[in-house]
């Protein structure tokens, strides 16, 4: 299955995402007029937009193919802001990864880490993770498949997010969400370089911990490479993640039968991240904190305005 899902799971993101941009196309535009008070991709309320804007340039602009396709499909510019933050994130835990490899001190200080979080969960009577694991792998064998599906398709579903709460969710609203994913990154990738954290399945034998999902070739085409940053267990964004998207389904979502279910996606996520030993209970508890801090702070990421719309005028690219 391993070989199958490498190109099964880029291409549910390709399909996802051409779904977004095909009902979220906008049938009638008016290219010649002045510029809509829709506020743009990164600002916060039409206090921001700069009505004098409207000038020669911004008319030749907008009268440019790659305007003209963005104006009938605006979504395209999620799928650009999303590839920017993945790959951003991806590209420098990759760089970390390379820049630490064979440094011995440094993995060492990774483990002492993880075993100072397991006393410290011994102290608070949280270190359930290995009996989680035991129990799911001796008494609910069957279940550790499901697991592994619910830890590897986090990416999927978060694109799934975005392009619900685009088509769903009222523009500001939408705006802060997306910068909070954005921002979030920001912060667990500076945790995670100053604190270095072995999650359980690395630990030494002794500990008892068994990494089910990456000893063989059925992990993920995103996180199952070489370039793999192995000692990032604090925080957990895929916990963080997934208690966000229950959040936001709850608050923000019109659907009752979503904010039903919504819960679910955070429990589950938490049982998986435990039960495969990707990571510990208090690297759920960063992970929520972080995510929580990027949304509260969120409106930091608005100080990238002018690398944005340099770029565009740099494109000739008028914003829908």
């Amino acid at each position: 299955m391993g070989g199958l899902q490498n190109f099964l799971e880029p291409g549910a993101i390709i399909a996802v995402f051409t779904t977004g941009t095909l009902i979220n196309r906008r049938k009638h535009v008016r290219l010649l007029e002045s510029p809509s008070v829709e506020s743009p991709l990164l600002e916060n309320g039409p206090e921001d937009v700069k009505p004098n804007n409207y000038d020669e340039r911004s008319l030749r602009d907008r009268r440019t193919p790659q305007s003209r396709l963005l104006a009938h499909f605006p979504f395209l510019l999620e799928i650009l802001y999303w590839l920017l933050t993945y790959w951003i994130y991806q590209g420098l835990r990759a760089f970390s990864a390379r820049m630490i490899s064979g440094h011995k001190e440094i993995f060492d200080t990774a483990e002492r880490h993880a075993i100072s979080i397991l006393r410290l969960e011994h102290f608070f009577h949280l270190d359930v993770e290995l009996s989680v694991q035991q129990y799911v792998l001796n008494q609910v064998p069957w279940l550790m498949p499901i697991l592994a599906r619910v830890y590897y398709s986090h990416i999927v579903l978060g694109v799934v997010f975005v392009v619900y709460c685009y088509t769903f969710v009222q523009r500001d609203k939408y705006q802060a969400l997306r910068r909070t994913l954005a921002f979030e990154n920001v912060i667990a990738f500076t945790i995670l370089t100053l604190w270095r954290c072995m999650p359980p399945r690395l630990l030494p034998e002794e500990y008892g911990f068994v990494d089910v999902l990456h000893s063989n070739k059925g992990g993920s085409a995103w996180t199952q490479n070489k370039f793999q940053l192995t000692i990032a267990a604090m925080p957990s964004l895929h916990f963080g993640n997934s208690m966000f998207i229950a959040l936001c389904l709850l608050k923000f979502s019109p659907h009752w039968y979503l904010r039903a279910i919504a819960p679910l996606w955070p429990m589950m996520m938490g049982l998986t991240i435990v039960a495969t030993a990707n990571h510990f209970i208090l690297d759920a508890v960063v992970g929520a904190c972080v995510v929580l801090t990027a949304f509260r702070f969120n409106y930091i990421m608005l100080k990238l305005l002018p690398i944005e719309r340099a770029v565009f005028r740099l494109l000739r690219l008028e914003k829908p």
